[in-house]
């Protein structure tokens, strides 16, 4: 929590203490591609590519920084904000605008990041992990860019690491979205079967059974799930009750889904 108090604390001291920056106009525009597993470590890579996908720069970010990332960009909310939603919030309240964000630099193995921000025709440059910027630009749709020294050929990324991240699949009856474990979720986790609960609307079934954004649903009934094709086989019977079996953390857990007829 520190960093966070921290930072709102530099928000407030840069918009009544004005320092206008232009924009680099050699930053280079980038979009989320996927999110990868960092071997040997217990973080997961955010991969960036540019517009036309000749070059790429990965991100290490720990775990809760991914799920906010994933949540932002598939534009899932959740039953409370989480801190990039509450920064985002803050954002609009003052009538500040999120510019854009930008990966600036590699020092020692840590990468850095710009937050451009703009309040009554005055820019300010916030300094930023490129975590949190990320997470926050995809809430206020600003644009990432990278300075074109820290980004890398796309022939140098192995070509199982290419495949995109598979969208969200939503399961409305039960009020939730899911989404198959990649290569990247299922190293983190530690797990090659089942599913990722992506997000749960608050006040469906599913918010009302005690599942959570970031469960892996492994049985549902007595039915084990393997992946999102024998989850969607699964959840497609016609019961109003059905007992969900998830690994939340290093706990299985077991939720009651009930849905009116």
């Amino acid at each position: 929590m520190k960093f966070y108090f921290f930072f709102f604390t530099f928000v407030l001291w840069g918009l009544s203490n004005s320092c206008s920056l232009a924009k680099d106009s050699s930053a280079v525009r980038m979009k989320i591609h996927s999110l990868q597993a960092s071997m040997g470590s217990a973080e997961i890579a955010v991969l960036l590519t540019d517009e036309g996908g000749k070059r790429f720069l990965p991100i290490a970010v720990g775990g809760d920084q991914a799920l906010s990332i994933q949540l932002g960009r598939d534009g899932r909310a959740i039953k409370r904000p989480l801190t990039h939603d509450l920064m985002a919030n803050i954002f609009k309240s003052l009538k500040v605008q999120v510019e854009r964000i930008t990966i600036t630099d590699l020092r020692e193995g840590v990468y850095y990041a710009d937050v451009e921000l703009r309040q009554n025709g005055r820019t300010h440059r916030i300094d930023s992990r490129p975590s949190d910027a990320i997470a926050l630009s995809l809430r206020v749709n600003a644009p990432i860019y990278a300075m074109p020294h820290l980004l890398k050929p796309i022939a140098d990324l192995p070509e199982e690491e290419r495949e995109e991240t598979a969208a969200p699949t939503a399961v409305t009856k039960w009020g939730m979205n899911v989404q198959p474990l990649t290569q990247a979720l299922a190293d983190f986790f530690g797990r090659r079967e089942g599913v990722l609960v992506a997000d749960v609307i608050e006040n469906s079934p599913a918010s009302q059974s005690g599942l959570r954004a970031g469960d892996i649903v492994l049985r549902i009934s007595k039915e084990e799930i393997r992946n999102l094709e024998t989850f969607l086989e699964a959840a497609s019977n016609d019961t109003n009750r059905v007992e969900i079996g998830v690994l939340r953390g290093d706990q299985n857990l077991s939720f009651i889904i009930k849905t009116s007829q």
